[in-house]
């Protein structure tokens, strides 16, 4: 046997036996992140995200696509909702923690006017800049699409475009269970499709 075909024998021997161990790591992968859904009282969700396009509140356009490949936090929220605004510093905690390593937050005001989401991120950050991205949908029409019932509520969206949870209510983002969540999901890709 030539030194040619005994490299490709072992090369394929090695992929074969990488990809035995790395195909259960995922399923474990998945498992931790439902139970980790569980334990923070969210709902498994597990279907794509629908694509949306968005102005900022400066009016600049962003859609869902230009996070391909990273953890999206989508949180629906308007001024006027007391448990959105109680919310919020948990959300600029988690943000500035994980945005660096891939996480993207995205916070869409259902508020009537824009003005009005302006005037409370003023209120909340005096004289500094979010690292959230905040956008206006004036008419719902994106909240709607995701299925949004109440305010606030949050989807975490997975590298590959997938609703993975849906948290309807207030939270404390910087709970350890949280933490958890995100970490699994920066770390893999757990659906294993992608969809935007």
């Amino acid at each position: 046997m030539s030194h040619t075909v005994k490299i490709v024998i072992l090369a394929a021997a090695l992929s074969g036996a990488l990809l035995s161990l790395i195909i259960p790591w995922q399923q474990t992968n998945l498992r931790a992140v439902v139970k980790t859904v569980a334990q923070l009282d969210g709902q498994w969700v597990g279907r794509a995200a629908p694509p949306f396009e968005l102005n900022d509140l400066e009016g600049q356009p962003h859609t869902l696509a230009q996070y391909r490949g990273q953890v999206v936090f989508l949180n629906v929220w308007a001024s006027f909702c007391e448990p959105c605004r109680k919310e919020m510093p948990s959300m600029e905690a988690l943000v500035r923690q994980y945005q660096a390593r891939g996480m993207a937050m995205v916070a869409i005001s259902v508020d009537p006017q824009a003005q009005d989401a302006r005037a409370f991120m003023q209120e909340f950050m005096p004289g500094q800049r979010s690292a959230m991205t905040i956008l206006h949908d004036p008419t719902s029409a994106t909240a709607q699409s995701y299925g949004t019932e109440l305010l606030p509520e949050t989807y975490i969206i997975d590298r590959n475009g997938i609703i993975v949870a849906r948290f309807v209510n207030a939270y404390d983002w910087t709970r350890p269970e949280v933490k958890q969540l995100i970490e699994l999901l920066l770390i893999e890709q757990v659906s294993g499709t992608r969809l935007f």
